[in-house]
C-alpha cells in the first residue's frame, strides 16, 4: 500500500516554501517520527515527518523543489513484513546511537523542552523523550489552540458590536472548520518551531514512551540509555468524574473539545473553574448555549470573590445559565441524540439538557514514571521536591505539573530553566507567590498573589487600592469599560497581591508581577510614570488610592 508525505500547513500567510534537504533516501525503511526533509519558509525552517512505518518507494520533489502545502513529496510503501531491523544508519538521523547522556528529560511540555534546550545551550548532551507531540498540553491541547478559538470569538464578539463604533457590518454566521483549520496551522507551526529548536541546539528528540527503572536507567521499546542527571516533566491528563454516563458519547473534555469540528447547539459544562470557564465564554460568543455546573459556592473559587462574582454577572448578562453549590449526579443519553445532566442542588434535584457535556473538573498528575515511582517521595499526589525542583532521589528532579506547585505552562518553563541552572551548580529557587497568571475570559483576569480574603487573614490589616476601566481613557476608546484593578499591600508597603479584570488584563497584571519580582514595593509602582492613554494607566491609579493618592477617583 503506497502512502502519501504531504507538505503541511506552513503558516496563515505562506503556503509556498521550498525543500533544501533530503534525511532520507528512496529503498530505506523509516519509522513513524522520523524526520524526512526540512523545508525553509521564509527565514524560519519546518520539519516534515513520517507519519508511518515503511519503506520510501519514491521522493518526487528532490531538494531544492518549490513546493506548497498540500503536495504530495514522497510515497511510503506500508509492509507488514518490513521489519525495523532493517533501518539504515542515515534513516534515523534524527536519533542519537550515544547511549551516554549529561541529561534525560522526561516529557516535552513547556518545562521539559524548555529544560532540554537550556542545558543544551550550557554545553550538555541531552536526550529529550515525548511519547506524542512535542510543547505537551500548553501547546497541542491548551493554552495555544484555546487562545486561538478566543481571538475569534473575541473578534465576531467586536463585529456583532460593529453600530457601536459606527460602522454596518452584516455577519450573521462564520465557518467553525475554517477556524478549526486555522487553530490546528498556528499549533503546527510552533510545534514544527519547537523540534527546529531542539535539533538546532543539538538536542537528541525520541518520540517514545520513557520510563525510569530503579536504577535511574531510562527505558523505551526495548533500548536502554544512562543519564548523569534525570528531569522528570511527565505533566497532567483531564481528570475523569467517577459517575453513571461519563463515558456516553455527548461527554468531551479539555481533550475532545478541541477536536470537534462542528458546534453543537447547547453545551452543559461541569467545573466552573478556570478551563470550564474560558471555554463558556468562547463557547457562548460563538452561539452555544451554555450551562454552567459547579459545586462550590462560587464560580472559580480560587480567585479573589470581587473578580468571579463579576466574571458570573457577565457571564449571566450574556444568557449563561449557572448552578453553583450543584452536584452532578448522573448523565444519560437521550433518543434524540442529546444528553440529560441530573443534578442536586439545595436538596432537589434539577435536569439540564445539552447536545454536549463538558467535563472540566481538574487534571490528573502523570506520576507514574516508572519502577523509580516507588522510591519517589510524594506530597498528596504530586512528586514531593524541595525548593530547587530535587527529588529525594540524587540527581532526578521534577518541574511542572508533576510537582502541583502551580500548574501553567510558564511556571513549567520557569521551573525547568531553574533545575538546570540547579544541574550546573547554581541556587535558583521560584517565589510562586509573585509569578502572574491569566484566565481568557471575557473580560480577561490576570493576577499574582493573595486574594483580598487571603492577605486579610494572613496579614491583619492590608491596604487596598483599586481603580475602574470606565475611568480610563484608553479603555472608554475601545468600547472595553467593564473591570478594575485592585492592588494589595501591607502596612510595610509589600505588594501581596493585584487582581485585573478587564480588557487587556493579562498583560496589565504582567506590569506589576515584574516590578515586584524586581523588589518593587507600593510606592516604587506609585511613583513609576506610565504612558497615556494606556490601560495600564488603572494600575496608576489603582496604587495611588492604596495611598488615598488617586487622581481620576473620587
Amino acid at each position: 500500500m503506497e502512502l502519501e508525505v504531504k507538505v503541511p500547513v506552513l503558516s496563515d500567510t505562506i503556503n509556498e516554501g521550498k525543500i533544501t534537504k533530503w534525511y532520507i533516501s528512496e529503498g530505506q525503511f523509516v519509522k513513524k517520527g522520523t524526520s524526512l526533509c526540512d523545508i525553509s519558509v521564509g527565514k524560519m525552517n519546518f520539519e516534515v515527518y513520517s507519519e508511518y512505518d515503511g519503506i520510501i518507494s519514491k521522493i518526487i520533489f528532490p531538494a531544492g523543489s518549490t513546493v506548497k502545502s498540500g503536495d504530495v513529496i514522497s510515497l511510503i510503501s506500508e509492509s507488514e513484513e518490513v521489519s525495523q531491523k532493517s533501518i539504515s544508519g542515515d534513516a534515523d538521523t534524527f536519533y542519537s546511537e550515544v547511549n551516554d547522556y549529561d541529561l534525560a528529560v522526561i516529557g516535552g511540555g513547556p518545562g521539559g523542552y524548555v529544560a532540554a534546550i537550556k542545558a543544551a545551550k550550557k554545553g550538555a548532551k541531552v536526550a529529550l523523550f515525548e511519547k506524542d507531540k512535542v510543547g505537551g498540553t500548553c501547546l497541542n491541547r491548551g493554552c495555544i489552540p484555546t487562545k486561538a478559538y478566543a481571538r475569534v470569538a473575541e473578534v465576531y464578539d467586536i463585529i456583532k458590536r460593529a453600530d457601536e463604533f459606527g460602522l454596518s457590518v452584516d455577519v450573521k454566521s462564520f465557518d467553525y472548520k475554517k477556524v478549526v483549520e486555522r487553530k490546528d496551522s498556528i499549533v503546527n507551526e510552533l510545534v514544527s518551531g519547537i523540534k527546529a529548536l531542539l535539533k538546532a541546539n543539538g538536542v537528541d528528540l525520541y518520540s517514545e514512551e520513557a520510563k525510569i527503572d530503579k536504577d535511574k536507567n531510562i527505558l523505551f521499546g526495548e533500548n536502554k540509555i544512562k543519564a548523569k542527571n534525570i528531569i522528570i516533566a511527565t505533566g497532567s491528563n483531564p481528570q475523569e468524574l467517577p459517575i453513571e454516563g461519563i463515558k456516553s458519547k455527548n461527554v468531551i473534555n479539555s481533550n475532545d473539545i478541541l477536536e470537534i469540528t462542528s458546534l453543537p447547539d447547547s453545551m452543559c459544562i461541569i467545573g466552573g473553574g478556570v478551563i470550564g470557564m474560558e471555554f463558556a465564554f468562547i463557547m457562548n460568543q460563538f452561539g452555544v448555549k451554555v450551562s454552567i455546573v459547579e459545586m462550590m459556592p462560587r464560580l472559580l473559587p480560587q480567585l479573589d470573590k470581587e473578580v468571579s462574582n463579576l466574571i458570573k454577572s457577565e457571564a449571566q448578562k450574556r444568557g449563561m445559565k449557572i448552578y453553583i453549590s450543584s452536584k452532578v449526579e448522573k448523565i444519560l443519553e437521550e433518543e434524540n441524540g442529546g444528553s440529560i445532566v441530573t443534578i442536586e442542588k439545595d436538596g432537589g434535584t434539577k435536569c439540564i439538557y445539552a447536545d454536549k457535556v463538558f467535563i472540566s473538573i481538574g487534571r490528573k498528575l502523570n506520576t507514574d514514571v516508572g519502577p523509580i515511582s516507588e522510591l519517589l517521595e510524594f506530597d498528596g499526589k504530586a512528586i514531593k521536591v524541595d525548593e530547587y525542583l530535587r527529588t529525594n532521589i540524587d540527581n532526578v528532579y521534577a518541574i511542572g505539573d508533576v510537582t502541583n506547585k502551580m500548574m501553567l505552562a510558564h511556571v513549567a518553563s520557569a521551573q525547568g530553566e531553574a533545575a538546570v541552572d540547579n544541574i550546573f551548580g547554581g541556587n535558583v529557587a521560584l517565589d510562586y507567590m509573585k509569578i502572574p497568571a491569566a484566565v481568557f475570559t471575557e473580560p480577561e483576569i490576570g493576577y499574582f498573589g493573595y486574594t483580598e480574603e487571603e492577605a486579610k487573614s494572613k496579614f491583619g490589616n492590608v491596604k487596598v487600592g483599586k481603580f475602574y476601566f470606565a475611568a480610563n481613557g484608553r479603555a472608554k476608546t475601545y468600547g472595553e469599560t467593564k473591570g478594575f484593578a485592585k492592588i494589595i499591600s501591607s502596612e510595610n508597603g509589600d505588594v501581596l497581591g493585584a487582581w485585573v479584570v478587564g480588557s487587556d488584563a493579562s498583560e496589565i497584571a504582567q506590569i506589576i508581577s515584574t516590578s515586584c519580582q524586581s523588589g518593587a514595593k507600593a510606592d516604587d509602582l506609585k511613583k513609576a510614570i506610565y504612558t497615556h492613554p494606556t490601560r495600564s494607566e488603572t494600575i496608576m491609579e489603582a496604587v495611588k488610592d492604596i495611598f488615598k493618592e488617586s487622581i481620576h477617583k473620587v
